[in-house]
């Protein structure tokens, strides 16, 4: 298992802690022999959605953290289902807008060869890091199969505050565009 080295650790289904979302990092490690894919799709607080997601797929965008949504990912790792210190970075520098971030992951390795797998299988994981330092663990945990995971959800909508959410949600790809804002991205 990757060690997340976080203050915080959300291991169940469901738990959840409050964050700071002046700037985010969030941070996507494994070891594996696979492709993991880190992507963010969102829903604004006027109702529009969209995705950050790799270029290598089509339509894909790496975004930016100067203009709308003001999230941005790194790029690809472990293209091939190479293992070793694989880690995809998601920056997000504004909120304001947005009601809700879902923090997924696909993997590609399996999802190419239209087959599910445990994700608890790979050693992966997030860590969210705020503006202060402060970082929040999401281990990829779930037995359940699947090619989409679906690991934590950032709720925007509380005037108490952005509260981020371990989901760890593991679903097929049909199931994920047709149920998480703005996933449709992904395949049109």
């Amino acid at each position: 298992m990757v060690d997340l080295k976080a203050k915080v650790i959300l291991n169940q289904k469901g738990e959840e802690a409050y964050i700071s979302v002046k700037q985010l990092m969030v941070t996507l490690k494994w070891t594996a022999n696979v492709d993991l894919d880190l992507m963010a799709f969102y829903q604004t607080k006027d109702g529009r959605d969209g995705g950050v997601f790799s270029d290598n797929f089509p339509g894909g965008n790496l975004g930016s953290l100067n203009e709308f949504p003001f999230i941005q990912l790194s790029g690809d790792e472990g293209v091939g289902a190479k293992g070793g210190d694989n880690e995809e970075v998601l920056r997000v520098t504004k909120l304001d807008d947005l009601a809700a971030l879902y923090i997924c992951t696909l993997n590609y390795t399996d999802a190419s060869q239209k087959k599910d797998s445990s994700f608890s299988q790979y050693d992966g994981g997030i860590t969210v890091i705020d503006d202060r330092g402060e970082s929040i663990g999401v281990p990829l945990n779930s037995t359940t199969p699947g090619q989409v995971a679906v690991i934590a959800k950032i709720d925007n909508s509380s005037p108490m505050g952005a509260k981020l959410i371990n989901e760890n949600s593991i679903i097929d790809l049909g199931t994920f565009v047709n149920s998480i804002p703005g996933a449709k991205l992904l395949v049109a």
